[in-house]
Formats: C-alpha cells, structure tokens, sequence
C-alpha cells in the first residue's frame, strides 16, 4: 500500500490490484490534468476492486482486453449496488451528498467483500462537506474503499490530503495524442494540429473541428504580423499585433511563444532539431523569420511572451507583447 500523503505510479496501485485488492489503500487520491480522464480511470479503478474476478475483466489500460463482466458492466453503466459516485451539485460538493456517503460507506456489500464510494472533483468539497468526510477517511473501515479524483489537489484541505495515497495519472504524450486523434478520424496533418489547438483532452474537446480553425486563424494572424513588422520592416504591424494579443485569451500569447520559439529552432537548425518543431505546418514561413533575426533574440522573445503580466494596472499585457515585439524589431538583421 502507498503511504498516505505521497504520490505514486498509477501502475504501482493496478499491481497492488492485481496481486492482492485488499491492499489498496482505504482511501486514494487520483489526480491528472484532465476531469475526464480521471472520471474514465477512477471508474475502472472501482471496476476492478468490485470484480469478482479480481479485476480480470475490467478493462484496465494496459491489459489484454477481454469481455467485461456482469459486475464491470454495471460499475460502466453506474449501477452497481456496492458502487456510489458522489459529484457537485453546482459551484461545490454539498454536506448532504457526503453524508449519502457516508451512509453508503456504513452498509454491508451486497455482492463482494468491499464497497467503492467515488468523489469526483474533490476540490469542490464545501468546508462543512470536507470535514464531515474527514472523519470519515479517519477510521474507514475494511469494507469499503474511497477514490477522490482532482485536477487541483493543492486546493484540498491539508487533513483531507494527509490521509489519502496519492496517485497521478501519466500525462500523455504529443505523440500519442495524436495517434488519438487520428483514431477519431483525422488526418495525420490535422491530428498533429489538432494537439496544439484543441488545449483540452480529446473527450473534453466539444467541437475539434472548431477548435482546428480557430488555431489555424489565430496562427495564421500571428505570423503575417510577425512577417510584415521583421520582413517587411513595417514596425506599425507589430504594434497592432500587441494590441490584439493583449486582451486575447491566453492561448494566443502562448501561440505567439511557440511560434517564436519555433523560429529559432529552425536557425540553422540540424535535422534532427528540427524536427523538435511544433508547427510543421508552417515551418517555411518560420524560417524566413529565422534569418532576419537571430535564434537568440527569438529565443529571450518566446521566454517572454510565454510568461506575460496580469491584465491589471501593475503589468499590463499589451505593452508587455509590445516591449517584446519592439525588442525583436530592433534586432533584425
């Protein structure tokens, strides 16, 4: 069992599953990036600790699929008797829902040995809530198993988080985000985009297609700025492209930081640093740009237009991009 407080592999815990399920902890903590990613594995999580069959058809990543069971069918479908999901109701987690829980907790497992209460962004938790749950995860009990999920632990309160093992889910990578999108039906050249403008997870993404455009406009707005103010000398566009970026959503400062950082990636660049570059698509037009400024000047510039002010009156965002843009104009060659 993972000591309570610190974080471990998430496969460390399906081998504890795997080899002995009543070792899991009483109660974990799965954080991740992504609601719905850990919605998806804190219920095969629940899936595999309710199976009669110790887990052997739930549907774990990673293992030889096979066809569920009776009892991971129901977990999937949220119908199990002995499984509970408990989730806010509005802007926060309510006493009420706990206590629900907490009644659930003390009953005996209809069908097994042991009953999985689940807490969906656990962060959530009202003060009265987290403390009605915290005597709970205190003296848990050996029937009954607690997962919270969150996307911000940090925001838990310290007593709750003290008492959880923790475990993160593995981010995954470019490479295999990709691979999911084509999976979706995408083409190899829109799934490598898609990975750079649809922010969200692939389930959390309402409308990719969207999401695709919006990148390419935005993108497409940054570099013809970029190009008129450092090719074509013409310090005016630059500054009319602070001023959109300064109240933009910060998407679009990033956009301007991997584009720059990009740029001097392709400065006479090696191959095999090239390919380390995040726009293909548009690696051409960057490296037009790479040679009328330097890597390095490109360099400080997406340094700092990945890190910009707070919209207020101590740091103001336009003249934050327009200090850096007019840097750059300055060290054109």
């Amino acid at each position: 069992m993972t000591a309570a407080g610190t974080a471990a592999p998430i496969e460390r815990l399906l081998e504890s599953l795997a080899d002995a399920p009543e070792r899991f902890p009483a109660a974990l903590l799965l954080t991740a990036s992504s609601e719905a990613r850990l919605e998806k594995e804190s219920r095969r999580l629940a899936a595999r600790l309710l199976c009669p069959g110790a887990g052997a058809h739930a549907g774990l990543e990673g293992e030889p699929s096979a066809e569920p069971c009776s009892s991971c069918r129901r977990v999937d479908a949220g119908i199990h008797p002995d499984f509970l999901t408990i989730e806010p109701e509005g802007v926060q987690i309510r006493v009420d829902r706990i206590r629900e829980g907490l009644a659930f907790a003390a009953g005996r497992p209809y069908e097994g040995p042991r009953r999985v209460a689940r807490i969906l962004r656990a962060d959530l938790l009202g003060l009265e809530a987290g403390n009605a749950l915290l005597k709970a995860l205190e003296e848990p009990g050996e029937r009954v198993r607690w997962i919270l999920t969150s996307t911000r632990p940090e925001s838990l309160l310290a007593t709750i988080r003290s008492r959880c093992a923790r475990a993160a889910l593995p981010e995954p990578g470019l490479a295999e985000r990709q691979r999911e999108w084509m999976g979706r039906g995408f083409s190899e050249e829109d799934a490598r985009e898609l990975v750079l403008f649809a922010a969200k997870e692939i389930d959390e993404t309402e409308d990719p297609g969207a999401a695709l455009a919006d990148g390419r406009g935005a993108r497409q707005m940054i570099l013809e700025a970029l190009e008129e103010g450092l090719a074509g000398g013409r310090l005016v566009a630059l500054v009319l492209l602070a001023e959109r970026l300064g109240p933009r959503a910060d998407a679009d400062g990033r956009l301007l930081a991997e584009i720059l950082a990009d740029s001097a990636l392709v400065s006479g660049a090696s191959r095999g640093v090239a390919e380390a570059v995040r726009h293909h698509a548009v690696a051409g037009r960057l490296a037009q740009l790479s040679r009328r400024v330097s890597a390095s000047s490109l360099r400080d510039a997406a340094v700092a237009a990945a890190d910009p002010p707070p919209d207020n009156r101590r740091g103001n965002r336009r003249y934050h991009y327009e200090s850096l843009l007019l840097k750059l104009f300055a060290a054109r060659t």
